[in-house]
């Protein structure tokens, strides 16, 4: 049919309401393989062979590929026909066995196949009860250009063959495929076929039917594409799940709402009982935190201080596979790693003999403070540890050129605009089961001073996740991406034990970032990658273009889920977890609003 013979039949001077003129193509343009939509390629299909066993959603992947219109028709059969006619075609191919079918051994497995399937469909209306319906499978194909929409029938023709089914271009019948993708409830004669199959197989088939996620226990994010809730349990999944830890990456782009989707999902874990830690760079959580009585502390020079040479107890039930005694570590030998790191990153330029005289200052430190490699972390007083003062105080006292350059460099730690940071005992912290660590005061601060400081307070939080084995702990480390630097990747190297380890210790390794190419660079891909590719659950909201092919690569995502994560709206966003991806819409009751941002939002 050209253009000149529309689908849309009139009859002359009839009217066409406003909404046809509306929704209706320009023209439709009939071709043997393909039509056009006023100026938009189309391509009709029929899938005419299907796998012999499928999963639930088995259509999904097909059906959420660009531009793909799936319409999956089901009429319902008389069972008792049914049964007759498989009863007739068992006994059939029973005979054709028998008597030795022509063809050799590939018949007689067609055969015996056949024989199987009709079998299992009998016992599906028998036993099972379950009605039957006669189903066909149309899929339309849509594309801007021909170019593009040749592109997309190749990939659409490759997932199918891949997944066990075949489809073929309706040939001169695209106006009946049309007809049959639409939202009209048509299926014309010529595109029926003789595919039968039980409620099961037909229930399944619908691309929404694994579209939610329902744990049955946990926490409620919010809803799914279709309204139903998201219901997920990071602590004890389904056991078919694939969930094997309950890590939590959040990737976003800048304003695409990944505090907010952090703050909902962190109160509502902890309204059913789990300890929540936060490292907060942008004082995004004092709000929350304060709204429930929880501890925030101000550790970017304000009223609290973290000593990085304090180290901390081991916790009581410590074992040889996950703490110092793995290597042969006192407490003291394994916390001066620690501190070497955070040294590290505050003077990243140091040289090899630097950072050996460094090791060497640190000893002398403890022993002038008389805390042996040996002596146990909980029977020193907060006030006996020494500091970073008394750290640059021992390499002012060496002469050699090397302990006095870094005496120079530490100096603005020890006496400058940094001391209040780390030039001192540590200050007492309230004891709560919502801590909120804030270093937004540090935000006009060196680079370098702000990675360091954030290392330290990682691992305070990662101190006081190990104290406690029984309780579920939530840790928070938001804009994590402060952590990377190419020339020390020692801090993600830390980031990426905890986020291995912390289960063991009933705790979630939260991390949010919005740059995820800086995880991804030469220089630390083989600890960053880790970092955000290990936890189990993924919350991908709205990409900024120049992140989108890095997060598409690192998570294996569709044309389809790239392009629905590129064009998001605030809040919204792609949710995996485990073996499941559902698109989610993040759900915030009035209440919760007041709480975190003590109006309405």
């Amino acid at each position: 049919m050209t253009a000149s013979q529309t689908a849309t039949r009139q009859k002359a001077g009839s009217a066409v309401s406003p909404l046809a003129h509306l929704i209706a193509p320009e023209a439709l343009d009939f071709q043997p393989q393909h039509l056009t939509a006023g100026t938009e390629w189309r391509r009709a299909y029929m899938v005419t062979a299907f796998p012999p066993s499928v999963d639930v959603g088995w259509l999904s992947r097909a059906a959420n590929l660009p531009g793909v219109t799936l319409a999956l028709h089901a009429v319902p059969q008389d069972a008792g026909e049914i049964v007759l006619a498989l009863n007739r075609r068992i006994g059939a191919v029973a005979g054709q066995l028998a008597a030795g079918a022509g063809g050799g051994a590939l018949t007689a497995q067609r055969l015996t196949q056949e024989a199987e399937d009709a079998q299992t469909l009998l016992r599906q209306i028998d036993a099972e009860q379950q009605g039957v319906y006669q189903t066909g499978v149309v899929l339309m194909l849509s594309a801007p250009t021909a170019e593009e929409g040749l592109r997309r029938a190749k990939r659409l023709e490759a997932l199918l063959g891949a997944a066990g089914m075949r489809a073929r271009p309706l040939v001169y019948r695209q106006e009946d495929g049309l007809r049959a993708a639409g939202p009209y409830g048509l299926w014309p004669d010529p595109l029926r076929g003789a595919h039968i199959w039980p409620s099961a197989t037909v229930a399944a088939g619908w691309p929404f039917g694994t579209a939610g996620m329902n744990h049955g226990s946990g926490i409620v994010l919010g809803h799914d594409s279709d309204g139903g809730l998201v219901l997920l349990d990071r602590w004890q999944p389904p056991v078919d799940s694939g969930i094997t830890n309950p890590n939590w990456t959040i990737l976003a782009g800048s304003g695409a709402g990944k505090s907010h989707a952090t703050k909902v999902m962190l109160l509502r874990e902890w309204a059913q009982g789990a300890k929540v830690i936060v490292i907060d760079p942008e004082r995004e959580y004092r709000q929350l935190c304060q709204a429930f009585g929880g501890a925030w502390v101000n550790a970017g020079g304000g009223a609290h201080r973290i000593n990085p040479l304090q180290a901390p107890p081991l916790p009581a039930d410590t074992d040889s596979e996950d703490d110092a005694a793995e290597h042969g570590l006192t407490a003291l030998g394994q916390h001066l790693q620690r501190v070497r790191m955070v040294l590290g990153l505050y003077l990243p330029h140091l040289t090899p003999m630097q950072a050996a005289v460094l090791g060497r200052a640190l000893r002398a430190t403890y022993e002038q403070a008389g805390i042996g490699l040996d002596a146990d972390p909980a029977s020193i007083p907060n006030d006996r540890w020494p500091h970073v003062g008394h750290l640059y105080q021992v390499l002012q006292g060496q002469n050699d050129p090397d302990s006095q350059s870094l005496a120079a460099l530490l100096e603005e730690a020890a006496q400058g605009a940094d001391a209040p940071l780390w030039a001192g005992p540590s200050t007492p912290t309230p004891d709560s089961d919502l801590v909120v660590i804030d270093i937004h005061d540090l935000e006009n601060a060196p680079d370098a001073t702000q990675r360091a400081q954030y290392a330290n307070l990682l691992g305070y939080a990662w101190d006081l996740v190990r104290r406690d084995r029984t309780e579920r702990t939530l840790l928070v480390v938001d804009e994590a991406w402060l952590l990377v630097d190419p020339r020390n990747p020692e801090a993600l190297s830390f980031l990426k034990r905890m986020a291995k380890r912390i289960r063991k210790y009933r705790g979630s390794l939260n991390v949010v970032t919005q740059n995820a190419v800086d995880f991804l660079a030469p220089e630390v891909a083989r600890e960053g990658e880790p970092v955000l590719a290990n936890a189990s659950t993924k919350l991908l909201l709205r990409q900024e273009a120049k992140d989108l092919p890095t997060v598409s690569a690192l998570f294996a995502l569709s044309d389809s889920e790239q392009d629905k994560l590129a064009n998001a709206q605030v809040g919204e966003g792609l949710l995996i977890a485990g073996n499941q991806r559902v698109w989610c819409q993040i759900a915030t009751a009035p209440q919760e609003s007041r709480l975190m941002y003590g109006s309405g939002r």
